[in-house]
C-alpha cells in the first residue's frame, strides 16, 4: 500500500514538473520568430561556446579523428559554427509546443525523387536518417504523404520526466513514437495499416550503437563504426522501399526534405548492402556541411574485437 502511493506521488510529482517545462516551451514557441531565432539562439550559442564550454574537447577530437586532413583552424571554424546549429537546435526543439500545421508547412520545403509517390503508393516504406539538421521536423512527412501513417523509433531518455516532455512534444495525430525495443513487434501487429493508411517506418540509424548480434562494421569519417541495422532487417523482411532523407538547412529553423530511394524492396542485395548505402550517403552530407552533424555526442566508444563483422572486409582493401 505505501510502495502504492509512492508511485502515485512521484506520478503526480513528474505530470506537474512536465506541465510546467511544457508551458515555459509553448510560452517561448509562440515568441516571433525573429525573436527565438534572432536574440535567443544567438545568445544560448554564446553561453556553449564561450561560457561552459560544452562538450569543447569532444567535438574537436572527434573532429580531427574525422578529417585529419582539415587545419586546426578549419576544425575550430567548423566547431564555432557547430554551437550555433546546436543552440538551433535547442530553440526549435522547445518550439515544438506550438508546432501545428501551418507552422509545420512554412518551415519545411520538401525535396522528393520523381517517382516518390509511385514507389510508396499502396505499401510499407522505410525511412533512415540522422542526427543532421534538425532531425525532429523529419515528423513532416505526413504533409506531402497524408495516405501514409509515421511510425517513428526513438531511444527513451534515462530521466522519465525528459522523456515524457519529449513525447509531448512530438506528439502528432498522425505520427505514433514507439520506443525502437517495441519497433518490431509494433510494425507486426499494424503492417497492414493504421487508421485506414499504409506505414512509414522512420529511424535515426546514426545512434552510438554498441556490438550486438548481426550488426556490422562500416568505414565511416576515418572511422571504424558500427550501424544499427533496423531499418536493412524491417526492408528485406517485408519487401520495403528503403530512402535515406537528408536534412538540409535553408534558413533559421527552415530545413529542406531530401529524399532518395536506396533500395527498391525487390533488388537482391547482399547483408549490410542497404546500411552501407544508408553509410555512403551520409558520410557524403556531412563531409559537405559538417557543422550540422551532432559532434557533441560521444560517437566511437567501441572499439571491433579480433572476429568483428566487417562489411565487405573493408580493412583488407
Amino acid at each position: 500500500m505505501l510502495k502504492r502511493m509512492r508511485v502515485k506521488i512521484r506520478e503526480i510529482y513528474e505530470n506537474v514538473v512536465v506541465t510546467l517545462l511544457w508551458t515555459m516551451c509553448w510560452l517561448l514557441s509562440i515568441l516571433p520568430h525573429c525573436i527565438r531565432y534572432g536574440v535567443l539562439s544567438p545568445f544560448v550559442a554564446f553561453v556553449l561556446r564561450r561560457v561552459v564550454h560544452y562538450r569543447y574537447n569532444v567535438i574537436v577530437r572527434q573532429l580531427r579523428e574525422s578529417f585529419p586532413d582539415k587545419s586546426e583552424a578549419e576544425i575550430e571554424k567548423i566547431c564555432h559554427r557547430y554551437y550555433d546549429h546546436l543552440a538551433e537546435m535547442i530553440i526549435g526543439t522547445l518550439s515544438l509546443a506550438a508546432m501545428n500545421d501551418r507552422r509545420r508547412r512554412k518551415a519545411t520545403e520538401f525535396n522528393l525523387t520523381e517517382d516518390f509517390h509511385q514507389v510508396i503508393e499502396g505499401r510499407n516504406a522505410v525511412v533512415l536518417t540522422s542526427h543532421y539538421g534538425f532531425w525532429e521536423i523529419a515528423l513532416n512527412l505526413y504533409l506531402v504523404a497524408p495516405k501514409h501513417h509515421l511510425v517513428v523509433a526513438y531511444r527513451p531518455l534515462k530521466s522519465t520526466i525528459m522523456d515524457k516532455l519529449y513525447k509531448r512534444l512530438r506528439n502528432n495525430r498522425e505520427v505514433d513514437v514507439v520506443p525502437s525495443s517495441q519497433l518490431i513487434r509494433h510494425y507486426i501487429a499494424n503492417r497492414n495499416g493504421i487508421n485506414g493508411k499504409n506505414i512509414v517506418v522512420g529511424l535515426i540509424s546514426d545512434q552510438n550503437c554498441p556490438p550486438t548480434k548481426g550488426c556490422c562494421w562500416h568505414s565511416f569519417l576515418n572511422h571504424d563504426s558500427l550501424f544499427f541495422d533496423g531499418g536493412e532487417l524491417l526492408a528485406m523482411k517485408f519487401d520495403l522501399p528503403v530512402f535515406y532523407l537528408e536534412l538540409e538547412r535553408i534558413g533559421a529553423g527552415r530545413y529542406c526534405h531530401n529524399y532518395t530511394q536506396i533500395y527498391d524492396g525487390k533488388e537482391e542485395v547482399a547483408p549490410h548492402e542497404i546500411t552501407e548505402r544508408y553509410v555512403r550517403c551520409l558520410e557524403r552530407t556531412i563531409q559537405a556541411k559538417p557543422e550540422h552533424w551532432m559532434w557533441s555526442h560521444k560517437r566511437w566508444k567501441n572499439r571491433p574485437k579480433e572476429g568483428a563483422n566487417f562489411y565487405n572486409n573493408y580493412k583488407e582493401q
